[in-house]
């Protein structure tokens, strides 16, 4: 029988079944049910539980037997608690998936997770799903990260999706943006349609701010005065983060603040801040594309695209881009350059001289 100072065994007034308590690896103390009323089995359990941890601290076992299932609960209730809610809804799609695939292949266990399995499961997405190369490589390193985690408890030694090599991207879906001419017809028939929403899609346009970043913006995170705007939580990084801010902005949001009504810059229309889960921004830009006759966005986070774009066309170089868009690696930043580049193509048009200087000298 197991010693009390490792584990033991519990009865809750809310369940039939046996409880367990116990130390793990890393020395974190942990419940989880038995799953039977059977106390010899419940024991067990317990013994089992105890015994391979012990093995796994000790390093005479590399890989914990506990199901992939309890382990991702587990994951999942961590990053729930300490990150914004679209990082763990991205997480809990992966786990989700992974979750069918274990099943569909008959793994269940953390043991049976191997590299080789993962990269079946990236075949799987790619050639089963149909899914793009971005797509999966996203998943890897979400698993990446799910397993890290297993490490840091100490329920694995070493990585098995570190091993894979992730898909060659040669279908990346295409990063769309408005057009000059697009965004003035769009924006008029925003602050036509949909006022209360104008001055949203002004701000993700005029900054390129994230979705949860402009939902959680206070007035506070603004600096008028030196034209400032900080973001306190931006995405992967741990520390706050600004960008500059010009006029034309300036004016709608100290516009805006006159009517303000708590501490966030923007609000539902009865007063109360958005939610992560709320989707009438998406509908409102939808429906103001729609009327406005523009096919080629229908996201929000293609309205950061559009920041970016403009950013091109106004001549900030790639670094200062970078910073503006606070992207971690500067190719990503390349990637959001779109074609419709005024002056670059009126210089590239100087070339046609070539042609005509040609023609005079051409004898045939």
């Amino acid at each position: 029988m197991a010693s009390k100072r490792f584990g033991d065994i519990y009865k809750r007034p809310d369940s039939n079944c046996w409880w367990l308590w116990y130390y793990d690896a890393s020395g974190k103390r942990r419940r989880e049910s038995a799953k039977t009323d059977d106390r010899e089995l419940a024991r067990k359990k317990l013994l089992t539980r105890i015994t391979e941890y012990r093995k796994l601290e000790d390093g005479e076992k590399v890989v914990s037997d506990m199901p992939y299932s309890y382990f991702s609960d587990e994951f999942l209730k961590h990053y729930k608690a300490r990150y914004p809610y679209e990082t763990f809804k991205s997480h809990r799609s992966v786990v989700n998936e992974f979750k069918n695939f274990l099943s569909f292949s008959g793994t269940a266990l953390l043991s049976d997770i191997t590299t080789t399995a993962i990269d079946r499961y990236i075949t799987y997405l790619r050639e089963v799903k149909q899914d793009r190369a971005n797509t999966c490589n996203n998943h890897l390193k979400n698993l990446l990260t799910q397993f890290n985690f297993a490490i840091t408890h100490k329920l694995m030694k070493e990585n098995p999706a570190k091993g894979c090599r992730k898909v060659e991207v040669n279908d990346a879906k295409q990063k769309n943006a408005l057009t000059p001419q697009e965004y003035q017809l769009f924006m008029k028939i925003a602050k036509q349609e949909y006022p209360s929403y104008y001055p949203i899609y002004y701000t993700f346009i005029h900054t390129g701010l994230r979705f949860t970043e402009l939902i959680k913006l206070k007035w506070q995170d603004i600096d008028f005065d030196n034209k400032v705007l900080w973001i306190m939580k931006p995405k992967c990084k741990k520390k706050p983060d600004y960008i500059s801010i010009h006029d034309g902005l300036i004016k709608v949001l100290q516009l805006l603040k006159k009517n303000a009504k708590n501490e966030y810059v923007f609000t539902k229309e009865n007063g109360e801040p958005f939610g992560f889960r709320t989707r009438k921004i998406i509908r409102r830009l939808k429906a103001a594309l729609g009327k406005a006759g523009i096919s080629s966005i229908s996201t929000l986070h293609e309205l950061r695209h559009t920041h970016c774009s403009y950013l091109f066309n106004a001549g900030l170089n790639t670094r200062e881009i970078m910073e503006q868009m606070r992207h971690s690696e500067l190719r990503t930043t390349e990637g959001y350059a779109h074609i419709f580049r005024p002056q670059m193509n009126k210089n590239i048009s100087k070339l046609q001289k070539l042609d005509r200087a040609g023609l005079r000298d051409c004898s045939y």
